[in-house]
């Protein structure tokens, strides 16, 4: 099994794990939230943890991936702390944070 093949099985795995802790946790009291924005969170979690580890393997990094992970990551934290927000701006927000690290990325890059 390649390395990305394992990432990939790896993500899955602690997902899915995530998904039926929480529903356990929920089924039998021992959490009375919702668990929407736990599993939410974790998503995101993993999405980027997954993403830094693409990098530090010396993998290509998957931009879209680690856009839904940061959107997970900001959806699931933010319902927790209690604080909701607006789907279509917070998109638009990260989008525009995505632009501006490729273009700081490409000045700061050295030219070979």
């Amino acid at each position: 099994m390649n390395k990305s093949v394992a990432l990939t099985s790896l993500a899955w795995g602690l997902f899915f794990i995530v998904i039926g802790v929480t529903w356990a946790a929920s089924a039998y009291g021992y959490y009375a939230g919702d668990i929407i924005p736990i599993v939410a969170l974790s998503a995101g979690i993993i999405l980027i943890v997954v993403s830094i580890a693409r990098t530090t393997l010396g993998m290509s990094l998957n931009k879209f991936s680690l856009f839904i992970g940061i959107v997970a990551f900001a959806f699931g934290g933010a319902a927790l702390l209690g604080i909701a927000l607006p789907l279509i701006p917070t998109i638009i927000v990260l989008i525009g944070l995505f632009i501006v690290a490729e273009a700081v990325g490409s000045l700061t890059r050295k030219k070979s």
